[in-house]
This record gives C-alpha cells, structure tokens and sequence, in this order.
C-alpha cells in the first residue's frame, strides 16, 4: 500500500507540474494553433490530477483501484488537434515565431515522455492488476500527448523549413 500511495502521490505532483508549464507557456508561444494546443493540454493534465486523486482515494478506502474510471476531457478533442497538424496550414508565420513554440514543444515533449516512462515502469512493477492496468492506461494517455505535441512540432518544423529554404536541424 505505501508503495501505491507514493506513486499516486508523485504522478499527481508530476500532472500539476506539466499542467502549471502549458498555462505559464500560453504568454510564451506566439501561434495561436499551439496556444489552443497548450491548453487543451494543461485540461487534461488537471483530469489525470483529478482522476488520479479519485485513484488514490479508492485505494486508501477500499483497497482497490477504479479501472472503470475515464478522465473528465473530450479525448475526440485531441484527435482532431493530430489530424489538423497532419493537414498542414496555409499561412507560414514569420521566422521569430517558430522558435519560441518549437522550444516550448521540445519541453513539452520530454515533459510527457518522461510521464509515459514513470507510468509504463511503475506498471511493469506493480503486482496489482487493477493497478497496472490503470498505470497503462496513464501510460497510453501520455503516449497520445506526445504524438499531439510531436504533430505540432512537426507542422512547425515543416513551416520553418520551407520559410528558410532548407533544413538546419
């Protein structure tokens, strides 16, 4: 039990993190496509806090994990940030403002690879079922962050390509 409870209690500390950078991010980025992007991000890391706390409540009065438990965010939402990136945008923003959105993702990114890792490693090591299947389902949560993180990147790699004409990275 003590070792749930620091796992529950370090994985909320890591969601309010993740959630208090894309809010202090929103005034650092310039395109509003990953504006919009950051904060759909920071809700749901406040829905992982959240169904997290609603885990460990779970755990601390019954023994048991809720595997039934879903988070309080639209998860079509994100699928439709993926697919826009993969479409590409018609407007290619002045030069300046691909560097501070791309360093904020690069962050971004390793802040939830980072996250994906603790959770598939705490998984691997938890001998309760219902837990693990929880911490891979986090895992997976994570795992689609990345890909919308990495979709913004990529669009905004492509768009400062082309802006300079070749490829300096």
């Amino acid at each position: 039990m003590e070792q749930v409870t620091k796992i529950l209690d370090f994985a909320m500390k890591m969601e309010l993190q993740a959630r208090d950078f894309y809010l202090d991010s929103l005034d650092e980025v310039k395109m509003e496509t990953t504006r919009q992007l950051l904060a759909y991000l920071a809700e749901w890391e406040k829905a992982h806090y959240d169904f997290l706390k609603k885990q460990k409540e779970s755990v601390e009065k019954s023994s048991r994990w809720d595997v039934d438990a879903k988070p309080s965010v639209d998860e079509e939402t994100g699928e439709k940030i993926v697919s826009s990136k993969k479409e590409g945008t018609s407007a290619v923003p002045p030069i300046d403002e691909f560097a501070e959105d791309m360093g904020v993702l690069r962050v971004a990114l390793a802040m939830e690879t980072d996250s994906h890792n603790f959770y598939k490693n705490a998984a691997k090591n938890m001998e309760d079922e219902e837990g693990r299947k929880v911490l891979e389902m986090l895992a997976g949560w994570e795992s689609e962050h990345q890909t919308m993180i990495n979709e913004q990147y990529s669009a905004l790699h492509r768009g400062f390509m082309a802006e300079m004409g070749f490829e300096p990275f």
